[in-house]
């Protein structure tokens, strides 16, 4: 049984969520020779190695950078520097980061790419693995719904913690977004083909010497 702890990141240059998540994973349990499920079937299938109460909420929130009246760079740095902290203090195993969205401007989407690349660098230099992952990944690994709005995604949350919805009342939505990510990174780590990408020797022999065969796609 490992422990690993997930900092969810959802990046921005005003304020930037953050969600740190801890979590327990088991080898898969299967009957000795037997095929894995998910290499039985075409479609990708969602099987949990775990429950929500084998996961932990350490901290949440969200670093503020500064008004639209700071000058962008000011604002980054600010971002580096609180980041850099967020590391420090909480020390995460891996990284969770959402990828931009440009569904509502180019210009947002620049602004959280420049966000995005702050934390791509700190993580970086703390040699932390960064898992990213597309904003409709996030919502339909949280929801089932690729579409899902802010509050939907804040309500799912409180209900698939075992803290509930209670503890996340007044959290601000990028905090319960960054959540979300750590939360999609955990469902990834417990798929079957990411089990199988990190053990191959889980496989049965004859399906052995393929592990790169079986890595699941970080979005």
């Amino acid at each position: 049984m490992a422990v690993v702890r997930i900092l969810g990141i959802d990046p921005g240059t005003l304020v930037a969520g953050f969600g740190c998540l801890e979590a327990e994973f088991g080898a898969p349990r299967r009957a000795a020779g037997s095929v894995p499920l998910a290499l039985r079937v075409g479609n990708v299938v969602r099987l949990g190695g775990g429950s929500a109460s084998d996961v932990r909420v350490l901290e949440l929130g969200v670093l503020r950078l500064g008004g639209r009246d700071v000058a962008v760079p000011q604002r980054l740095l600010s971002l580096a520097q609180q980041f850099r902290s967020l590391l420090e203090r909480l020390r995460p195993t891996e990284i969770a980061l959402e990828e931009a969205f440009s569904g509502k401007s180019v210009q947002a989407a620049l602004r959280i790419g420049e966000a995005r690349g702050v934390v791509l660098a700190e993580s970086a230099r703390a040699g932390l693995q960064v898992h990213q992952f597309a904003p409709a990944r996030v919502k339909r690994s949280v929801t089932g719904n690729g579409a899902a709005s802010k509050q939907s995604v804040a309500a799912m949350v409180g209900q698939l913690l075992p803290d509930g919805r209670a503890a996340f009342a007044g959290v601000p939505p990028d905090a319960t977004d960054a959540i979300a990510v750590a939360l999609a990174r955990i469902e990834q780590r417990r798929s079957p083909l990411q089990q199988i990408a990190a053990a191959p020797a889980a496989l049965p022999p004859g399906l052995r010497g393929t592990k790169k065969s079986y890595s699941s796609p970080s979005a």
